[in-house]
Formats: C-alpha cells, sequence, structure tokens
C-alpha cells in the first residue's frame, strides 16, 4: 500500500491517523525540507476513542479540533492497525509489477477470510527470500470499512500520500537498528506484532492474535505467567530467523508493550530465554508529545513514512 502515492503539492505539513479497533491517533508533523535524515517537528499528538466501529466520525473530530492544519491541503496518511487488515506471504504472481496489486484480490481469495469483491490489497517485497523462493507480503483490507474512512479524509485533502499497514509504520522507527533483534509490540487490545530487524530493515514480520490482551494484564497475572505466551511468540520469531531464514543469531528482544508492569514483562523474557531485553524507546524528535504506553508508534511511524515518499516522489519528479 506504500504505492498509493498521490501527492500534487509541495506541502511540508503531514497529517497521519492511526486506526486500531477501539480509537483513532492523529499526528501532525512538519517537514524542515526533503532530507529524510533531518527529523520531522511533531505539532500535534491526539487521539479519540471509538465506539462501533466509527472511525470516520472520529476522524471528522479530531480534524475538526485542529482545523487550521488542514487549510493547505496537507498531506495525509493514513495507518490501518492488526485488527483491521489481515497480512499474508505468498509467492509473487507472474505479472508485471504494475498489476499485481489488482491480481492479489483473486490469488488471496483462499487465504483470506474476505470475498474478493470486499478485498483492498497491496504488497511489498520480502526482504529475506530461501534460494528459489521469490515471495511478497500483501496486506488485505476490507472494502466496506475503508470507504467511509477514505471518503472522510478525502474532505480533508486531495492529498492523500496513502494508506499503509501498522507493520509497515512501525518500521520505520527501528531504522538504525544493525544486529539482528526482536521487537515484540503490542497496544491495548490490538493483536501483537513480532517482527525481526537486521541492518536497518523488517526481515520478518508475525501478526499474532493471541496476545491482544498482553498490554491489559495485571500484576499478579503476570507473576502467575501470563506473558509466557510472549516469550514463545518470540522465541518462534527467532527459530524461523535463525533456522529457516538461515541468519545471524538473535541476541536481544525490544519490547514495546503498553503496560504499567515492564519488570514483570522483562523479568519473564528474561527467564524464559535468555536474551537481553530492553524496552523500546521514542525517538528524540516525539518524546515531548509522546503518549508513553507506545500506543502513538502507529502513527509516528506513519509520520516517517509520509517522509520516505515525499522524498522518493521528489526524487522521481
Amino acid at each position: 500500500m506504500i504505492r498509493l502515492w498521490r501527492a500534487k503539492h509541495n506541502n511540508r505539513l503531514v497529517l497521519t491517523y492511526a486506526l486500531a479497533s477501539g480509537f483513532v491517533s492523529l499526528a501532525i508533523a512538519e517537514y524542515a525540507d526533503d532530507d529524510t535524515s533531518h527529523a520531522p517537528a511533531l505539532i500535534v499528538s491526539d487521539h479519540l476513542e471509538i465506539a462501533d466501529g466509527n472511525w470516520a466520525l472520529a476522524i471528522k473530530t479530531l480534524t475538526a479540533k485542529y482545523a487550521r492544519y488542514t487549510k493547505t491541503n496537507p498531506a495525509v496518511v493514513l495507518v490501518l492497525g492488526p485488527s483491521l487488515y489481515q497480512s499474508v506471504q505468498l509467492e509473487r504472481p507472474n505479472l508485471p509489477a504494475e498489476e499485481i496489486s489488482q491480481a492479489l484480490r483473486f490469488n488471496l481469495r483462499d487465504l483470506v477470510t474476505l470475498p474478493p469483491a470486499d478485498i483492498i490489497a497491496d504488497y511489498y517485497d520480502a526482504p529475506v527470500q530461501l534460494a528459489g523462493q521469490d515471495k511478497i507480503n500483501a496486506i488485505v483490507a476490507d472494502k466496506r470499512i475503508l470507504e467511509p474512512v477514505l471518503t472522510e479524509l478525502h474532505s480533508i485533502s486531495e492529498n492523500i500520500v496513502g494508506i499503509v499497514s501498522e507493520e509497515q509504520a512501525i518500521a520505520q522507527l527501528f531504522s538504525e537498528q544493525q544486529d539482528p533483534i526482536v521487537i515484540a509490540y503490542q497496544h491495548d487490545l490490538e493483536p501483537a506484532l513480532l517482527q525481526v530487524y537486521q541492518q536497518g530493515k523488517l526481515q520478518v514480520n508475525r501478526v499474532v492474535r493471541s496476545l491482544e490482551q498482553l498490554s491489559q494484564l495485571s500484576a499478579d497475572e503476570i507473576q502467575l505467567g501470563g506473558a509466557a505466551p510472549l516469550s514463545v511468540e518470540v522465541q518462534r520469531s527467532a527459530d524461523y530467523f535463525e533456522r529457516q531464514l538461515r541468519q545471524r543469531p538473535i541476541r536481544e528482544v525490544v519490547v514495546a508493550v503498553g503496560t504499567k508492569h515492564r519488570q514483570g514483562i522483562t523479568q519473564q523474557l528474561d527467564e524464559d530465554l535468555g536474551l537481553t531485553s530492553r524496552w523500546a524507546e521514542y525517538p528524540m524528535w516525539a518524546q515531548e508529545l509522546a503518549a508513553g504506553d507506545f500506543s502513538d508508534f502507529p502513527v509516528l511511524g506513519g509520520v516517517l513514512l509520509a517522509q520516505v515518499l515525499r522524498a522518493s516522489k521528489a526524487e522521481v519528479a
């Protein structure tokens, strides 16, 4: 979904909306220039809880609150939480690159729970391939959910940068990680993302729906072993990376889970895995307005991804 670039104006403002099962987040940022090594200036970071899946109304309400930033046709990015998309790895269809996205709805009919008529799909290349393989990561969303959301976004700006998955947005926050690491990310009641990074690139992504309660565990539940399933999933991710993809051993796990009971989580990981564990950190440019519980990581990653896309578009032009 990162090929949906629609920029027509040299506007340095970007509004990034991130949808989760229970809320919508908004980040408003400004770029100093087209150099992606220069951090954006974060102006607004806010969120609004929702009921009954009314994401469009939440977007409208948040936008009205910061209407002064929409007057110059800013870039707009939409980030979908794991509860709003399905992530599937499959062999690359034998088609020209420009035709793959349209063909995915039919290639995926037996791999996802949506009928082809309701599928909106795009893909990104799998960074690590076994000999003889050529796989892609397909991102599949429900057209019926996205249509009212996109209608609302088009009323804000005609400069829609694109629709991206949370796994793509989060990856922007770990682009400086060189040694192999496992990232465990989960907030609110969203499925967890178990990701492996190496040389600044996302190597493995797993959406683990059985861990959606992880951030809600009490201190007593964690003490009784409630976080043990996280250790299992971290080990599975590391095993796949090391044994199946035949990559370097992983020595560290970075945790970004929206819990108040951090010590119990890391203690469980340390006891189970024998890896070094630490908590994720916010980028410097986002620390002043950070939510602190990592729930805003998707929207912040979306800001960085928009910056990358904007610079890429400028190079092409």
